[in-house]
């Protein structure tokens, strides 16, 4: 166990009914940085009133996404090209506590982030949008008629803890890998995915990291990690995340 999971053990906890009752923050704004685990560790000694979710005595958990897009990927395109308006589709696996959902995350004009969740049966495929998914899906009009063209494009697996702040929910992923739909993968190696969602202002967590000179960085899970593995995509806006942060080769299938 390093610095940062001790400092997780310790902390106080929350419970999952708290989190979601207090801290769902559906329309937020994100930041996301990435980390080393000791740089973390100490941001966590800094940031008073840190409590961790707790579930069944279990403070870390496995997570699945499967990320739909069109075949002349829309979704990404539309992010690579900072469109002011725009949609994520996915569908989220809870590895450790079960249950799976699919999601819509758009982007309003202003910058801010809402996300949109329905709970799916156990049995609902996970190659396609059918049924009650799609429905869901297909209620967005930003989503439009590109439901019917919508297909796995990536999958990203990795464990997150969780974390509440002061008005604010903080995560924290590692072993973060993004799975191509053809079989190649890349990952983030040692490194932590740290988001903040709170409203416009930013948080304890965040004033602790920019005084470390730690700034936000453009990090997206299914947008950086496919344009590592398509490097013809254009991926600009990740430049310096890709260079930095995710290793220079795809490993095989």
């Amino acid at each position: 166990m390093n610095a940062w999971e001790t400092r997780l053990a310790e902390l106080p906890a929350v419970a999952l009914a708290e989190l979601e009752d207090e801290y769902a923050l559906l329309t937020r704004v994100d930041r996301k940085y990435i980390v080393s685990p000791a740089v973390w560790a100490d941001v966590m000694a800094d940031v008073e009133g840190l409590r961790a979710l707790e579930i069944d005595g279990v403070r870390s958990f496995g997570y699945e996404s499967v990320y739909y897009d069109t075949p002349e990927l829309h979704s990404y395109r539309d992010a690579a090209r900072r469109r002011p308006a725009r949609y994520k589709v996915r569908t989220r696996e809870y590895l450790d506590t079960g249950g799976r959902a699919i999601e819509v995350k758009l982007r309003s004009p202003k910058g801010e982030t809402v996300k949109h969740r329905e709970w799916l049966a156990d049995d609902a495929p996970t190659d396609l949008l059918e049924g009650a998914a799609r429905a869901f899906v297909a209620s967005f009009p930003q989503v439009g008629a590109a439901v019917d063209d919508l297909a796995p494009v990536l999958t990203t697996r990795y464990r997150r803890a969780t974390l509440v702040a002061h008005g604010a929910r903080v995560t924290v992923d590692t072993g973060v890998t993004g799975i191509s739909a053809e079989g190649p993968s890349i990952d983030f190696g040692g490194a932590l995915i740290v988001e903040t969602k709170s409203s416009m202002r930013a948080g304890d967590v965040d004033r602790a990291l920019w005084a470390r000179g730690i700034r936000p960085t453009r990090v997206s899970k299914y947008c950086t990690t496919l344009a590592a593995l398509q490097p013809d995509l254009p991926s600009n806006r990740w430049s310096r995340t890709l260079r930095r942060h995710l290793t220079t080769a795809a490993h095989a299938a």
